[in-house]
């Protein structure tokens, strides 16, 4: 099926990083990074503080760890629906990866732009003198604002990846 690669991209990415932001709004209210998630159900669990693997995953993705919800997501559904596309439009497997990438970047600062339970996004900007715990790694930008440092790795990747792809 053909869809031209610029719809394809920004459909995917806006829709999914919506619809993730939206959904972890309504579960975690003010509570970032799964923090109101009952710990006792699977989608509360923190999962693998004890694996090497996924201990690095969550180091690089600048968390301190992952829960069951953010597994089903972000390694089990968005990846499905990002292989299904796959299958079904003509395009690159690097082009999804791409995707994939944009949509953790845009959906996480969805959800600092959306969220009306707290000033999320003025306690974004203060990076490490605000409340936002989960992030732990942060660049600043100007005198007094801060952005996580996995949005920058986000762009990085996405844009190495969109170049690598002009050649596959």
């Amino acid at each position: 099926m053909e869809m031209p690669p610029s719809i394809l991209f920004i459909l995917n990415v806006v829709i999914i990083a919506l619809a993730g932001a939206i959904i972890e709004i309504v579960m975690e209210k003010e509570n970032g990074w799964g923090g109101a998630l009952d710990k006792k159900t699977w989608y509360g669990k923190v999962i693998g503080e004890n694996n090497r693997v996924l201990k690095f995953l969550a180091r690089s993705a600048g968390v301190p760890y992952f829960f069951g919800y953010a597994i089903a997501m972000y390694f089990v559904l968005v990846p499905s629906i990002l292989l299904f596309e796959y299958t079904v439009f003509d395009q690159s497997i690097v082009f999804f990866i791409v995707i994939y990438f944009s949509i953790l970047a845009l959906e996480d600062f969805t959800w600092f732009l959306l969220n009306p339970y707290f000033h999320s996004l003025r306690e974004l900007l203060k990076g490490p003198n605000g409340s936002i715990w989960w992030h732990k790694k942060w660049v600043k930008i100007g005198n007094q604002c801060y952005l996580p440092k996995s949005y920058f790795i986000s762009i990085v990747v996405v844009l190495t990846l969109l170049i690598l792809n002009q050649y596959i």
